[in-house]
């Protein structure tokens, strides 16, 4: 997770620098140029509006220290759906209490309000109808596998069953890969899920959740839906194409992903006539786009992605894996750069 914290205090600034010590994941602290310790690793601002744009588009998370009143009328602007924001969470500025505001579900901003608070010694509040209730909400469970879910207005009808004491039931389409492995996972979560054809719905009574590789539009039926899978590839001069299939899979497999389930293959223009690469793409007729050093370039200052200066000698960017994978849409890194012999990969889900 890549999260952004935003201090507009002194005494919030130092908490903001205790949290970000505290927080697992990819964190920058962003502080109020006149009110913290210039020694602090923060990057300064002057008014939070001139950050904002580029921060609610930068970051999964984004955790701010003052009022969330403050707070509603910076992020307004920006919000789009609830699938594609990041999550919103308020602090005050003594850490008494720890606000979930937007995108508890999908964004994570709920169980990440719980994290924080346990953190802080702070109380969460949380206002999401499920979550009071005790019930366990779909998009929740959905975030948690990794789907994104489809259609959208479909989360409030199940939600809307669940909260009037209507049972859900959940099913998984046996052609998804990896269907056994989702549902052991279901029933970690206290939830007992049938896998069948897909053809077999109509008798099933609605509504219902679905696991599956591909939509289906039924009234009444939430589908879980695989992010769709985006590898950004970097690999020595004269890399096989066995090794770099090899390399590829490896990596799939570490987010319970097949390679043929990878919708785009990216790297830097300079790999544009690199055999292994493009065998690899046609052997699983996967699109391939090379993008130029200044796409890339792009993407490692958006994204503040490590370079090495080495790479950045050979080619003229310091990164190619991660900012490849990450260019070209609204994407987020699941994998970052991994190495294996000759290949490094990354692996981003598009939202």
């Amino acid at each position: 997770m890549r999260y952004a914290i935003i201090a507009i205090t002194a005494n919030g600034a130092l908490l903001a620098e205790k949290l970000h010590r505290l927080l697992n994941g990819d964190g920058t602290v962003y502080g109020k140029a006149s009110k913290y310790d210039k020694s602090l690793p923060f990057i300064p601002f002057n008014r939070m509006s001139e950050i904002m744009p580029e921060v609610f588009s930068r970051y999964d998370a984004i955790i701010f220290f003052c009022a969330t009143g403050i707070v509603v009328r910076m992020i307004a602007p920006y919000i789009i759906k609830k699938d594609v924001d990041p999550a919103i969470i308020v602090i005050d500025e003594q850490g008494h209490h720890v606000i979930s505001l937007l995108s508890g579900h999908l964004g994570g901003a709920n169980a990440l309000t719980k994290n924080i608070a346990s953190l802080l010694g702070a109380i969460p509040v949380i206002t999401t109808a499920t979550d009071v209730r005790g019930i366990k909400a779909p998009d929740d469970i959905a975030r948690e596998l990794g789907f994104s879910v489809s259609p959208l207005e479909n989360v409030k009808t199940i939600n809307t069953a669940l909260l009037s004491g209507q049972s859900v039931n959940y099913y998984i389409d046996k052609n998804l890969p990896h269907s056994t492995y989702f549902l052991t996972m279901l029933k970690e979560r206290e939830i007992n899920a049938a896998i069948l054809n897909t053809n077999e719905l109509d008798d099933c009574p609605k509504p219902l959740v679905l696991l599956t590789a591909k939509p289906i539009n039924q009234k009444g039926v939430l589908c879980f839906l695989r992010h769709r899978l985006i590898a950004g590839i970097g690999c020595r001069r004269g890399t096989t194409q066995q090794q770099i299939e090899a390399c590829l899979k490896k990596a799939c497999s570490f987010i319970n992903y097949d390679i043929d389930e990878v919708v785009l293959i990216t790297s830097t223009a300079v790999k544009a006539d690199e055999e292994g690469i493009l065998l690899t793409a046609r052997k699983y007729a996967i699109p391939v786009k090379f993008w130029d050093n200044t796409a890339l370039q792009e993407s490692i200052i958006r994204y503040d992605l490590h370079e090495s200066a080495f790479v950045k000698k050979q080619i003229g960017v310091g990164n190619v894996c991660e900012a490849a994978a990450l260019t070209g849409g609204k994407r987020k890194l699941i994998l970052n750069k991994t190495k294996f012999e000759k290949v490094t990969v990354a692996l981003a889900w598009e939202k």
